[in-house]
């Protein structure tokens, strides 16, 4: 299962705490970055002569590495929280425990009245994502012979139908487009949008997350796929999300 597959299928414990058991593997993962932690290992915390077991360490992963899941959670793009920048920020000063009076004065704008409203539309906003989230479990458990989407990566700069790819479809294009094998090279690159995305969500898998590429190791990959016009690979990589890279193009890495 790939990881954002996995952090948008976790339940909701699972994501406040930030990592999730996987059966199959007996390993707790981590919803951010992936990385797992055996069942029935013991694992030495750096620093304090102190180890600790998988499930347990894996919480000290997630706070030592990642910091707050709330912190993680609100540095999400509004398509994926719903939530505005000032919204955001107010759920910061909540969860310290501020009140509507010391809010006021730690921004010196508004009135108490102001923020007792935003407090009253973020739990009208909270009721009714669980009621959705409830309708959108009762139709799935009905829904057998439901098509399965292919997972939107989370950095994705625009969402919209251009993402609505099912598996089967993926897997269509993936053998209209990649004739000789997904290592490549490209029959031709697609002018539709959604096929342009299936193909570059593909290439994307081809570097590795948490590594710093020089721009001649990312041309030399994407010569693979498409000799005559890398540089247009490398650009849409960059325009839907996939890569990012310094002002300077010095380095590219996986956008997370």
């Amino acid at each position: 299962m790939e990881l954002n597959e996995r952090f948008w299928s976790a339940s909701l414990n699972d994501m406040k705490q930030g990592y999730v058991y996987d059966e199959t593997g007996a390993t707790y993962i981590c919803l951010v970055c992936g990385e797992s932690f055996e069942d029935g290992e013991v694992f030495a915390v750096p620093h304090s002569g102190r180890w600790y077991e998988a499930r347990k360490f894996a919480a000290h992963h997630v706070q030592a590495m990642h910091g707050s899941m709330l912190t993680y959670l609100l540095g999400l793009d509004k398509k994926a929280t719903g939530l505005t920048d000032l919204q955001k920020e107010l759920v910061r000063d909540f969860a310290e425990g501020l009140s509507d009076n010391e809010i006021v004065k730690k921004t010196g704008a508004g009135s108490a009245s102001t923020i007792r409203n935003h407090r009253f539309v973020l739990k009208e906003k909270a009721k009714q994502a669980k009621l959705l989230l409830a309708i959108m479990e009762l139709m799935d458990s009905g829904a057998v012979d439901a098509p399965r989407f292919v997972p939107i990566h989370r950095t994705a700069t625009q969402v919209d139908e251009r993402y609505a790819v099912t598996e089967t479809e993926n897997v269509s294009l993936m053998k209209q487009y990649f004739p000789n094998g997904p290592a490549g090279p490209l029959a031709s690159f697609p002018r539709k949008e959604k096929r342009k995305i299936v193909i570059l969500r593909h290439i994307a898998s081809f570097f590795k997350s948490g590594v710093k590429y020089k721009e001649k190791e990312v041309n030399e990959q994407l010569r693979v796929f498409w000799e005559d016009d890398y540089v247009t690979l490398r650009r849409y990589l960059i325009e839907y999300g996939f890569l990012d890279r310094e002002d300077d193009c010095s380095e590219y890495w996986v956008k997370e």
